[in-house]
């Protein structure tokens, strides 16, 4: 282990069949990562990121993203994420000396990325390395990455002050299978339930939402990384019947879960914040 506060970090295979676009994607930690086949398209502030197989990008934490992925046939899309505490991130900017750091969490990608670089990234994702070493060396490995990633133009944007709305995707995240209730979050959070309410309100949005959507991101991250039954799937985030969830997964991304892993049914768009995101025009 790095530490209790830092565990080690656990990299994801991302596998998807049918193209589909996924809007309002929340991440907990700033993730590294790079497309191996297929295109990434991720919409923030209305300004489209393209990634093409091979290049490495970095995804900021608790900033609403639209992403779609793109197949290229005869292959899956296929991205390999590595998400890093932010606090590494710190960490490694303070020791650089002067850096430009953005005012915001926003994505980026890497204007190039030298091999000793990309043998750091795949020597970090590769299962078990980071585990097997001393808590320092492991967090000085993560230290260099995120270096190599700032050198190459991906950096990661000032944190902002924790928002109401993200302690409880990260409380909820923890177990999403469990019975949460806005009683069992108000008690965690030392408010009434009325205070909690009301605080969500002032944030735009409220209990059952936040509850469901951080399911749904759970339940899209299972299917993209994980060969896990559909059914397995529902019961990991709170749902005892498959056919509830999937009628609850395709309202929230506009596609069925089965569309997602194995694109066996028409794409479909989404919504509005999709249609007018520009990302159409990138395509083409």
């Amino acid at each position: 282990m790095l530490d209790e506060v830092f565990p080690v970090p656990t990299r994801a295979l991302i596998r998807q069949g049918g193209r589909a676009c996924f809007y309002r994607l929340v991440n907990t930690s700033p993730i590294l990562f790079q497309v191996q086949s297929g295109t990434k398209i991720i919409m923030a502030d209305d300004r489209p990121l393209r990634l093409e197989a091979g290049a490495y990008g970095l995804l900021p934490d608790y900033q609403p993203l639209t992403m779609e992925n793109i197949p290229k046939a005869p292959r899956n899309y296929q991205t390999v994420a590595l998400p890093v505490p932010r606090q590494l991130f710190e960490d490694a900017y303070a020791r650089m000396g002067p850096i430009a750091v953005p005012s915001r969490p926003l994505p980026a990608s890497t204007s190039s990325f030298p091999e000793e670089a990309a043998v750091l990234f795949d020597y970090c994702c590769q299962p078990g390395n980071l585990a097997r070493l001393p808590g320092a060396i492991a967090r000085a490995r993560l230290m260099e990455l995120v270096t190599w990633f700032a050198l190459c133009g991906a950096v990661l944007g000032e944190g902002q002050s924790p928002r109401l709305e993200d302690r409880l995707r990260q409380m909820i995240e923890s177990d999403p299978a469990f019975d949460w209730t806005l009683a069992h979050a108000a008690r965690s959070f030392n408010m009434s339930e009325a205070t909690l309410r009301r605080r969500l309100a002032a944030e735009n949005t409220g209990f059952s939402e936040i509850l469901s959507d951080t399911r749904m991101n759970r339940a899209l991250g299972l299917i993209h990384a994980t060969t896990l039954p559909m059914a397995q799937v529902a019961l990991e985030v709170g749902y005892d019947s498959p056919s509830q969830f999937s009628a609850r997964f395709k309202e929230r991304f506009g596609v069925s879960p089965r569309h997602v892993r194995s694109g066996s049914e028409h794409f479909e768009r989404i919504g509005a914040e999709v249609e007018h995101s520009g990302a159409d025009a990138l395509t083409r």
